[in-house]
């Protein structure tokens, strides 16, 4: 039976693929609205009893809300303190003289603390340096932005924590921070390596003018603007960052260590829960009435809660049997090959990540590729080819990636205007083409 066949024999399925379809398609036209339509589709599969009480705890996905939440709280708290403007001053010494220099250094940096905290908060911050960068050596904010966003998406890959995507192959696919390294990290090197000399190409008139234009500045002033934000708590600062960091990458062998000697019962995806969460309690506890504002103020609640939402409507596909429609038609069309699945997974996950936001795509369709895996196939290599397909291929529209629809919303903030569709796309799909074929192309080479 097809797809088509199967929800209009089934009221339910039926009526969780339209739920689902809208939720989606007023996601993507209009952003600011994501919240109330996944609570309002969520309240409508609870009403309808295609999903009870229990499905909604199930469905819920905590594990990856509560992680993020965890690191949400660190990294306000790091935000608050002026930590990474402090990090930032100590190295422009290294940039200042040279256009070339600083694009090279500032992609590097992007992609570096995409990796360390996550894409959403490197946007936030660098966003503003890059404003005040340009504000600084007078010349237009956008080439050193679309640089510094590409390389976050691209740097994003690296880790568990990079991206939101990240997280949710991490949970479904059972990985860890170690896999993350073994595995995505020289890739998202090697694209990085291959993004900068496309960008730099494609602005090198630009880089030129900035070139003149810092030679007739003074790096002490350069230097002192930056530095107006006093740096708060470095040290505390720099302590519970590498901690968390520490915590994160070696969660596997923590939870293994705990489970073997001291008669823990704990999988590697609660002990990645908990490193984070254990961080953030240390840092609110320092502080009340810090802890409080980064509570209010530093947590990105809206998008948490729309993960939630956006979780148990995914979940009712899974409750009414749709899920299994698309995992028997992903096998259909395979044959049960690991190389077709992962050339046809690849395909549809980068497809629809240029159209849909890929943290949406990848959280519909990873529950597919976990019951290929329950299903006895052998999906290792699938998770990889999903990852970076809706990863860079998200960079081709301003709507395909979670750092994308950020800066979106700071652009609107600042009352700057947006950067054009076309001009997005003509920069953006070269490089997303490129950079999805490539990183496929290693990883076809290491598992075929």
């Amino acid at each position: 039976m097809n797809l088509l066949e199967f929800v209009v024999s089934e009221y339910d399925s039926l009526a969780a693929l339209v739920i689902f379809l809208i939720v989606v398609v007023v996601t993507l036209f209009k952003w600011e609205y994501r919240l109330p339509i996944s609570i309002i589709g969520s309240s409508i599969l609870l009403m309808l009893n295609i999903l009870n009480y229990d499905d909604f705890l199930r469905y819920m996905n905590f594990n990856i809300v509560i992680f993020l939440l965890g690191m949400m709280v660190i990294v306000g708290y790091l935000e608050e303190n002026n930590y990474f403007t402090y990090l930032i001053s100590k190295i422009i010494k290294y940039m200042h003289g040279s256009g070339y220099r600083l694009f090279i250094i500032m992609m590097f940096l992007s992609a570096f603390f995409s990796a360390l905290v996550d894409q959403v908060t490197a946007i936030l911050f660098l966003s503003a340096l890059s404003f005040e960068l340009s504000s600084l050596y007078e010349t237009d904010p956008y080439p050193l932005l679309i640089a510094i966003l590409f390389s976050i998406i691209v740097g994003g890959t690296a880790t568990v924590i990079g991206d939101p995507v990240s997280l949710i192959i991490a949970f479904q696919g059972n990985l860890t921070m170690t896999d993350f390294l073994h595995w995505a990290a020289p890739i998202t090197l090697l694209t990085l390596g291959v993004l900068i000399i496309y960008i730099i190409l494609i602005f090198r008139r630009h880089v030129r003018g900035l070139t003149k234009s810092m030679e007739s500045k003074d790096l002490v002033s350069v230097k002192s603007v930056l530095m107006s934000n006093q740096a708060r708590n470095v040290g505390f600062s720099t302590t519970i960052l590498i901690l968390v960091l520490i915590l994160i990458m070696l969660h596997g062998y923590i939870a293994s260590f705990l489970n073997n000697y001291l008669g823990f019962s704990l999988d590697s995806n609660t002990t990645l829960m908990l490193a984070p969460l254990i961080i953030s309690g240390i840092v609110l506890s320092k502080d009340v009435e810090l802890g409080r504002r980064i509570i209010i103020h530093r947590v990105d609640w809206d998008t948490l809660l729309f993960f939630v939402f956006f979780f148990i409507i995914v979940g009712s596909l899974d409750k009414t049997g749709i899920l299994l429609v698309f995992r028997d038609i992903i096998i259909g069309y395979s044959g049960e090959s690991t190389f077709k699945m992962f050339l046809l997974v690849a395909f549809i996950t980068g497809l629809l990540s240029i159209f849909v936001a890929n943290i949406m795509t990848v959280a519909t369709l990873a529950p597919v590729i976990k019951l290929l895996y329950l299903k006895g196939l052998y999906v290792f290599p699938i998770w990889w080819a999903m990852l970076f397909s809706s990863v860079y291929m998200g960079i081709s529209t301003p709507i395909g990636t979670t750092a994308s629809l950020v800066l979106l919303g700071l652009l609107d903030k600042r009352r700057v205007e947006r950067i054009p569709l076309h001009t997005w796309m003509k920069i953006g799909l070269p490089i997303a083409f490129i950079s999805t074929i490539f990183a496929l192309f290693i990883l076809f080479l290491w598992f075929f």
